[in-house]
């Protein structure tokens, strides 16, 4: 994790450095020296410290602190923990220097926010989904792995926050389970003419849509988060996805132009349409990102639409 969160540093820091200067032996590690850190802007100082201490059985307390910043070069530090943090540090001022604390959950928000944005690579291994549970939530296993879609996220969390009255509230990102329809069929034209064509199109059951897949709007890779499926009634039936993607498929082409001597009159728009008959269907998993809120009434905010969805228990 160390090496993991250093990297990540070295991306969202501007002119990181590593102090060579020699430190006691702690559970502090160093990770570098920043003059800024993308989407954290609250020290005063003209550079940042940033340490990370790993796994621990117990939660790292005001003491420990004390004694760390006995030797800690004056100025701002941010201090990533993978240990719990003990409540009195919510409060914790020092004298010499300006302390800011992450603990796993914020870490957690860090390096999923991170992956979203393509930032860090990880893998998500195929797991059983539960479709029967609207809220079943499910980590994945980390021993195989799964060639799983995921779209990149449009919308931005903190924005979307602000603007319903949740910028309190703590929020986690997630996978959104949709389905992606393959489809090997047929256009036609008014003349009878047959062109054989290849779709993509997903199927988002929280937002009651259908949208062709471009590959420009993928993650590299799947990141390896807590998914979440719909209700199992929520997807439609054959008949009705080729209700729904007809619309989609169908093209308007411009023919050959009708002429009148040497006076050309008018261009016809011809309408090619989709031959279902003669078409295949098969449909595979596909994530799109999202985010849970922890609120009141808890709700699932979409990563394409920025809509609000309630979470029902």
């Amino acid at each position: 994790m160390e090496e993991v969160i250093r990297n990540l540093v070295q991306i969202r820091g501007l002119n990181f450095t590593i102090s060579n200067d020699s430190l006691p032996p702690s559970e502090f590690t160093l990770i570098g020296q920043v003059d800024s850190l993308q989407n954290f802007e609250v020290f005063h100082n003209n550079s940042l410290f940033i340490w990370y201490i790993g796994e621990g059985i117990t939660e790292l307390n005001i003491f420990e602190v004390e004694r760390w910043s006995v030797d800690a070069p004056p100025g701002s530090h941010l201090i990533i923990s993978q240990r719990a943090l003990n409540s009195k540090l919510c409060n914790y001022t020092d004298d010499k220097n300006e302390i800011f604390f992450w603990g796993p959950y914020e870490l957690s928000l860090w390096l999923g926010r991170a992956v979203l944005d393509g930032e860090l690579d990880i893998s998500v291994p195929t797991s059983q989904i539960n479709d029967e549970n609207f809220n079943s939530l499910i980590m994945a296993n980390q021993s195989t792995y799964s060639p799983i879609l995921t779209l990149k996220p449009t919308m931005d969390i903190s924005t979307i926050l602000s603007n319903n009255s949740y910028s309190q509230s703590h929020n986690t990102p997630v996978l959104i389970h949709c389905k992606l329809w393959k489809i090997d069929g047929e256009l036609v034209s008014p003349e009878g003419l047959v062109e054989k064509q290849y779709w993509e199109i997903i199927e988002d059951p929280w937002e009651s849509s259908f949208i062709l897949l471009s590959e420009n709007d993928l993650l590299n890779n799947t990141p390896s988060l807590q998914i979440i499926s719909p209700r199992v009634n929520s997807w439609k039936e054959e008949p009705e996805v080729i209700n729904s993607i007809t619309p989609i498929i169908n093209e308007k082409r411009q023919g050959k132009p009708k002429t009148s001597g040497l006076l050309t009159q008018s261009m016809i728009v011809q309408n090619w349409i989709f031959n279902p008959k003669n078409s295949h269907f098969s449909s595979t998993k596909i994530f799109i990102p999202g985010w849970l809120v922890n609120n009141k009434d808890r709700h699932l905010i979409h990563g394409i639409t920025g809509n609000m969805h309630t979470m029902n228990d």
